[in-house]
């Protein structure tokens, strides 16, 4: 019987050997199970956080498209603007030459007419005064008789 009875302390101690392994092997499943749901838990978060970054991404580049889009069409506005500034700055160059080509017509024909009425006037003094003398004869003609 003793002998039993060593055999179920022996029993008994590795049964508590075992149960105690048992215990550790909980414990040790446990806290693996605890690191597994905080690394899905971490591992949900960092993919929310990538979605998140990923739409900020997006939303980014199409933003920076259309201040692209905005800046092409301020560009375009402003080659056109340059290129109308230089046609009209031509146009009022050619303006300016045929103002000067008529300013000088203008003064030649000035001239022309000032010689026109200068002649007409020596003219009409010519025939003024040969109408004064023919007066003058015609005078001197009848008071002569």
């Amino acid at each position: 019987m003793e002998e039993y009875l060593q055999y179920m302390k022996t029993l008994r101690t590795q049964m508590n050997d075992v149960e105690d392994q048992a215990a550790k092997i909980s414990v040790e499943e446990q806290m693996q199970i605890t690191t597994i749901h905080t690394l899905e838990k971490d591992l949900n978060s960092a993919k929310s956080e990538k979605k998140r970054l990923v739409e900020e991404t997006d939303q980014m580049i199409k933003s920076k498209a259309e201040i692209c889009s905005k800046i092409l069409e301020k560009q375009k506005r402003i080659a056109s603007l340059e290129f109308d500034s230089f046609n009209l700055s031509q146009t009022l160059e050619l303006i300016q030459q045929e103002k000067c080509n008529l300013s000088a017509k203008v003064l030649e024909k000035r001239a022309y007419y000032a010689k026109v009425v200068e002649d007409m006037n020596s003219k009409l003094q010519e025939q003024k005064d040969w109408l004064d003398s023919k007066q003058r004869n015609e005078v001197r003609i009848d008071a002569a008789f």
